[in-house]
Parts: structure tokens; sequence; C-alpha cells
């Protein structure tokens, strides 16, 4: 069995166990990482030097910037004002806070940091119309995720110029990339994920985080 299917498989019993639920996502994950290390996929210093990498500090670090910023008279403001315009709807609220969110994702080239600064606003406002945060923060990272940097516009203007250069240094010159093309390219995907983030993932989103079945506690 090569290492390519002995990868695949392990990655198959992950998002496995992951939808199973039986188990807690920590308890999973590191099942799946002693699994890697195990088989050779990995070897275990690349494996636990994941601890200490940079974007997780970076997330965890984000958090508490968000705890803090949910805090702030600012943030309540912000929710009184979406709540008065959305009339309480979800789909408006959605709508708003998914288009702030793609404007966000253009000009900063991080989806955490986008994240931590569009999820306490979010939180604020699901709490004032009695809207629990699980319907609403999935949709909102992937809203983050996949169209940062799509438009050319902040970080996605030098997209071309990075794809140009990786087109020279293969010395592949019969075509340059413009400015444009790569936002041809992604643009589809921004409208795509918009209507599903704004329309539809709030319904297959679940009404309460996750717990654990064995402990009853909420799972992060």
């Amino acid at each position: 069995m090569t290492t390519l299917t002995i990868c695949l498989i392990i990655c198959a019993l992950t998002v496995a166990g992951f939808i199973w639920g039986k188990f807690s996502m920590a308890t999973v994950s590191l099942c799946s990482m002693i699994l890697f290390i195990l088989t050779g996929c990995i070897d275990s210093q690349s494996a636990l030097a994941n601890f200490g990498n940079s974007n997780g500090i970076m997330l965890m670090s984000m958090f508490v910037v968000a705890a803090g910023f949910r805090r702030t008279q600012f943030v309540h403001m912000v929710s009184v004002s979406v709540n008065k315009l959305a009339k309480g709807s979800l789909t408006k609220i959605m709508a708003a806070y998914v288009i702030i969110t793609i404007i966000l994702a253009q000009f900063i080239q991080s989806p955490v940091v986008v994240i931590g600064i569009m999820a306490p606003m979010l939180a604020a406002t699901c709490a004032e119309i009695n809207i629990s945060p699980s319907k609403v923060m999935y949709p909102l990272g992937i809203a983050a995720i996949a169209t940062c940097s799509a438009l050319p516009l902040g970080s996605g203007a030098t997209v071309f110029a990075e794809l140009n250069a990786y087109l020279e240094a293969n010395g592949y010159t019969d075509y340059l990339v413009t400015l444009t093309d790569p936002m041809l390219c992604r643009f589809p995907i921004v409208i795509v994920c918009a209507v599903y983030c704004i329309f539809f993932a709030t319904k297959f989103a679940p009404d309460q985080p996750r717990c654990n079945r064995r402990t009853g506690r909420k799972t992060r």
C-alpha cells in the first residue's frame, strides 16, 4: 500500500470521525495525527512542530482580541444598527455581514484576522435577536476564506505579478497574466459563496453548538 493511499484512508477516517460526533474534535484530530506518525506518512518532529506553529498562536491571539473587542460599546452599536435595518430577518443580517466580510477579505490578506473582526459583531447581533451563533459562524468563516484576495483590490492586486513570476521561473514567457485574469477565474466563486452563505448555509448549520455526548460539554 502506497503512502498516498494510507494518507487518503486516514483522512477519510478523520472526516468520518468528525461527522460521527462520538468523540470530541480534539480526540479525533490527535488520533489522526498519531496514525500519520505510526504509518510513516509524517515524522514525529514535523507533527509536534505544529503545536508551536505561528498560525496557531495567531489564531489563539485573535480569539483573545475578539473576546475583548466584543465587550466594547462599538460592537453593541453595530449589532443594534444591523438589527434595526434587518428587522429581525436572519437572511438580511447574513447579507450585511457576508458582504462586509467579502470586502474586508480583499484588503486584509489573512482570513483569520477578518473573522476576528467580524465574529464578535455577528455574535452580538445574534444575541440581540436570540439566535444561536452556531447558525452563522461557519458561513462567516466560509465567506472570509473562500473570497480572500479574489478581486484585484489590496493584496489581490499583486496576484497576477506573483503568477507571472512563477511562469517566468519555469521558463514559460509566451503568456502573461493580466491584472484582471485572477478575478475572472475567482469572481464566480465569490458570487456562489455569497449566495450560499446568505441563503442556504444557515439552514444546514446546527441550532446549538455540538456537544460531547459523554460529558455533555460544548465543544468548540
